[in-house]
């Protein structure tokens, strides 16, 4: 029989693979079973599928027949290419985010590896797999997935750059970063240059590695990325309207998330305020926020020592660290300089955050300091808090909303919260014992069976509420082969009726264009969303009462978040109503 000893070395020698072991079925899980969740995935999957279609336009990416050019395109050509591959359907467009966030562990582990050894590159692939906001982005379908492998693989070219002493190692490790750089520019613009490049300046400024600036291995490389760029940029501005599409591309989408633009409303749909990102840091981190507060102490110690305070050989110079802290540090408040304020823009900052993990790691295995060991400890009870309290809270939440549970899932989530509630007593017995080696092993294990033992539940339950499909169906056929029309839409709705229909009916957004597009046609059937704010509701049926409209047909997604949506039309020989109808009173509907 294999002892612990040696299957956890075997572990840590073998690290990328056990990394990939680690991260796949909960990848798996986020990316493979459920439908599109709003309010990003359905328009992405539109714009993608349009791009997958003979004939489409590679070079501007649009949704429904508007060019759509608030990202470059790489992002949807790479799942325009699943689609044709394997076929239509939601799982195809997402499955190259199962490869972004595999290989974004991969090169985290790497770039850790290479500074401290194995233990170091398992924790921080570990990490960046696992904490909240990584997963969350990770399995998203949005620019944001591509964007943090190109930030990942970035970094691992810049610090092997800084480091190497020799000519052909220094060329080769910036030209792997100018090639992420490249891969993430095409994906979300400049914002991809952000981490890498305050990195880079951290370390050269922390350093006064002042001929690192003008190093020729650091700028020839930049050729790549003009190879990469500029040919997208030419088909751009060959078209008709090119400038106006390269204006929306870069003076739109970057100076318009930090000062308001006339005509551009980023700094209105997502405002936040200074401290956003930090407060909500923790939550980012899930559930490693307190092993991190444990890094960040051992990151400041280490940069402010510096090399010539090393009192082990292990200990090695104080780059990474450094490297890391710029990783995180100077790109987040840049971030909250920025007017336009959304979680998943922080997900540039978790290959950091996982580097910055990976390294505490290995230094905490070999001497752990006293804040480490309360700080593991702390993480254990965490976890058995969650093992104890989150599987009930789960079951309770299905009949709450309205939704069965099978049996076998209920079942399957009891025993793993059982196995889970004894591991994580074990664990905590382990760290309290000061093996802080073991307990982040038995942690790590919980938490990468955590995802899978509690998919089969929670994803039908959200999913009910998030696939707008039933939507898109409903207004075909209560159309009846009416022409069909909608009332002041989101782009989620627009995607929708586009990718589950292949329609791109016309947006009416005020209560003239309505009553002209009835003159022509009187038999319009008009989809709209019900407005859950107060009063608006009422205020939009008296816009449809003037119009004589009544509702044909109804949609009310059920809890949690649930939207309700009502398709309108003036039945042959009716008379509009004199009150509100039935449709503006509660109402559940299940699938």
């Amino acid at each position: 029989m294999v002892s612990a000893p040696r299957l956890a070395a075997w572990f840590t020698r073998h690290w990328a693979v056990t990394v990939v072991l680690a991260l796949t079925p909960g990848w798996t899980v986020g990316v493979c079973t459920r439908d599109l969740w709003k309010p990003d995935e359905p328009r992405e999957a539109a714009i993608a599928a349009r791009m997958a279609r003979e004939g489409a336009d590679w070079a501007v990416p649009h949704l429904g027949t508007e060019a759509f050019c608030e990202k470059p395109p790489l992002t949807y050509w790479v799942a325009a290419a699943s689609a044709r591959l394997l076929g239509g359907g939601v799982v195809p467009l997402r499955l190259p985010n199962l490869a972004y966030g595999l290989l974004g562990a991969l090169l985290v582990a790497t770039l850790a590896r290479t500074s401290r050894g194995p233990v170091a590159g398992l924790a921080a692939g570990f990490l960046f797999g696992t904490t909240y906001l990584a997963f969350r982005v990770g399995v998203w379908l949005a620019t944001d997935a591509p964007l943090m492998l190109a930030v990942a693989g970035a970094l691992l070219g810049c610090l092997r750059g800084l480091e190497a002493r020799r000519t052909v190692p220094k060329l080769a490790w910036y030209a792997v970063m100018h090639l992420f750089l490249a891969f993430g520019f095409l994906t979300k613009n400049v914002l991809a240059f952000v981490v890498p490049g305050l990195a880079w300046l951290t370390v050269v400024v922390w350093e006064r590695r002042w001929r690192e600036l003008l190093a020729w291995e650091l700028l020839a490389p930049a050729l790549i990325e003009v190879g990469m760029v500029v040919p997208w940029l030419t088909a751009v501005a060959g078209e008709a309207d090119g400038a106006a599409y390269l204006t929306v591309f870069f003076r739109n989408n970057i100076v318009g998330r930090f000062t308001p633009i006339e005509g551009v409303g980023y700094t209105e749909s997502h405002p936040g305020w200074p401290g956003k990102y930090l407060v909500e840091l923790p939550v980012y981190l899930f559930p490693w926020m307190l092993l991190m507060v444990a890094a960040a102490v051992a990151a400041w110690r280490r940069c402010r020592a510096g090399a010539a305070a090393t009192d082990a050989p292990d200990d090695g110079s104080p780059t990474p660290w450094r490297f890391a802290v710029g990783a995180v540090v100077p790109p987040l408040l840049l971030l909250s300089a920025a007017a336009s304020m959304r979680d998943v823009y922080a997900g540039t900052l978790m290959p950091g955050c996982a580097l910055l993990g990976g390294l505490w790691a290995a230094q905490a295995l070999g001497r752990p300091t006293r804040l480490d060991l309360v700080m593991t400890k702390a993480t254990t009870w965490l976890l058995l808090l969650l093992c104890i309290v989150l599987p009930p809270f789960v079951l309770t939440a299905g009949p709450h909303f309205g939704a069965a549970i099978p049996h076998l899932a209920t079942t399957a989530i009891l025993v793993a919260a059982l196995g889970g509630t004894l591991l994580a007593m074990a664990v905590w017995r382990q760290a309290k014992q000061g093996r802080i080696a073991a307990s982040l092993a038995g942690a790590a294990l919980i938490t990468a069976l955590s995802v899978p033992a509690l998919a089969p539940v929670v994803v039908p339950l959200v999913n009910r509420a998030q696939n707008l499909r039933p939507v898109a169906l409903m207004a075909r056929d209560g159309a009846g082969g009416r022409p069909l029309a909608l009332w002041q839409p989101d782009e989620t709705i627009i995607a929708v009726m586009d990718f589950e229909l292949g329609l791109t009916p016309p947006s009416l957004r005020t209560e003239e264009a309505v009553a002209a597009s009835l003159t022509e046609h009187p038999e319009l059937a008009l989809l709209a969303k019900l407005d859950a704010r107060p009063g608006r509701a009422r205020e939009s049926w008296a816009v449809w009462r003037r119009l004589g409209l009544e509702v044909l047909a109804r949609t009310d997604l059920p809890e949690p978040g649930g939207r309700k949506y009502v398709l309108l039309g003036r039945p042959v020989g009716s008379v509009p109503p004199e009150r509100p109808p039935d449709f503006l009173r509660p109402h559940v509907h299940s699938r």
